[in-house]
């Protein structure tokens, strides 16, 4: 097989590794923690890495050690109840208008998943909309307040999980792209550019949600005092509860002054493991209680070992040339939005926002290389808009967790998705001019 015009032999090879396993995640021919597996080994079968080099530039990225520790974390938040009680305690202070119920969900799910995995605070979130629902006896398929309720959990926990490199995968891995690139992005830094982008993002999405599904209940007058008497329910506080929120308040601190404290973040998430299971106040006595979501750690191994085996072969810069050269012709203040709406509609096979970015983040830091464009910036918009995107029910685990409840259908998320990753285009824009992004090549901002 002859290779493309200024093509290499390995380029062309990584090329058919990439579409082969593109193909096995779209069609999960074989689970897509396997298929991420099967990564390593083709690259070394097919002469492109050494099976050696592949293994350290995945199992060996202090990303995995980090990622392990969230995971963690949110096994304890769901476990020791403490997520549950949280949510009731907030929920009584808001009264009993529908506009404010359906905010508070989506707030919540936004600040919770802005450290904790956006699948474990779906999946915490979920029961606590589904006994409200029930207890107004709002049944599936002819209720927008049902349908408000579920988008808010959706939009929320994905939108606050882009808000820093905990909340999800995707952002984990571009940090780890921009890391091999010397390019240190602190968890503080990422969260002061993100944040705002996602906080913006978010409100505007509350207005669409209430405009496209307006609630046909404007008030529970009795909700306080339902949720009063689950709290009675659930007693006093437990010592596991204790000890999560002290592990959870603990990590976040660490995470954030890790530039001052010098704390790598990967080592204050080991910690979180050792704080979790300790003798007596631990939330978990054993391993096998922790039940952490391997596939998604597996999937950052095979989407490590995609993106550096696609820029040493050449092949990102190939196909940046060939496929991407036209939008550099757009100005840069455009480059954010063209970049985000790019992603949203190449992702929309992919059943991961992880598998997204390992797929997308190498050329997009590949394209602002050879467009001279501002490389952590763009890589930055890249790894945000990886997670942005909700046009369709099987693009997350956590969409299609709240999808299969029966109170939304495709078409009610196409309808409020498109929306809602159109304004995400706009307020990404935005967020990185005001970031600094037109000054140099990178943002004007103390990166290391």
């Amino acid at each position: 097989m002859l290779a493309p015009s200024g093509m290499t032999p390995p380029a062309l090879k990584m090329l058919a590794v990439m579409i082969t396993v593109t193909i096995w995640w779209i069609t999960e021919a074989f689970p897509v923690s396997v298929t991420a597996l099967m990564i390593p080994l083709m690259v070394h079968a097919l002469g492109i890495m050494p099976f050696q080099e592949a293994i350290k530039e995945s199992f060996g990225n202090t990303v995995i050690p980090f990622m392990i520790g969230v995971l963690g974390l949110s096994a304890a938040f769901t476990a020791s109840g403490l997520g549950k009680r949280i949510a009731y305690r907030l929920l009584t202070l808001i009264g009993s208008s529908t506009t404010m119920i359906i905010g508070a969900y989506l707030w919540m799910s936004f600040l919770v998943c802005m450290f904790i995995d956006p699948l474990a605070v779906v999946a915490m979130m979920l029961p606590l909309a589904l006994g409200l629902l029930k207890a107004i006896d709002a049944k599936p398929g002819n209720t927008n307040f049902g349908k408000a309720l579920m988008m808010a959990i959706i939009f929320g926990a994905i939108l606050g999980g882009s808000s820093t490199p905990a909340g999800a995968s995707s952002n984990v891995i571009t940090i780890a792209f921009l890391t091999k690139m010397n390019i240190k992005v602190s968890f503080f830094y990422w969260t002061l550019v993100a944040a705002p982008i996602a906080l913006v993002s978010s409100s505007i999405t509350w207005w669409l949600i209430l405009k496209i599904f307006p609630p046909e209940i404007k008030s529970f007058p009795h909700l306080a005092d339902i949720l009063q008497l689950d709290l009675e329910s659930m007693g006093k506080w437990t010592t596991k509860e204790k000890t999560t929120l002290i592990v959870f308040v603990s990590a976040i601190t660490l995470w954030i002054t890790s530039d001052l404290t010098g704390l790598p973040v990967a080592f204050v998430s080991l910690l979180i493991l050792a704080g979790i299971t300790l003798p007596v106040v631990g939330v978990f006595r054993t391993w096998k209680e922790i039940h952490i979501e391997w596939g998604g750690v597996i999937l950052l191994v095979g989407g490590f070992v995609v993106g550096v085996a696609a820029s040493k072969t050449g092949l990102a810069s190939w196909l940046v040339e060939k496929g991407l050269a036209p939008m550099a012709a757009l100005p840069k203040f455009l480059q954010p939005s063209a970049v985000v709406l790019l992603i949203a509609t190449d992702s929309l096979g992919f059943s991961s926002f992880g598998t997204t970015a390992s797929v997308n983040v190498p050329f997009i830091m590949a394209y602002a290389q050879h467009a001279g464009l501002p490389l952590l910036a763009m890589t930055m918009v890249a790894g945000i808009a990886s997670s942005v995107h909700f046009i369709l029910v099987t693009q997350s685990p956590s969409i299609v967790l709240p999808y299969t409840t029966g109170y939304f259908t495709f078409r009610d998320l196409a309808k409020i998705g498109v929306c809602v990753t159109l304004v995400s285009a706009v307020t990404i824009t935005i967020g990185m001019i005001i970031a600094g992004m037109p000054a140099g090549t990178q943002l004007s901002a103390p990166v290391k």
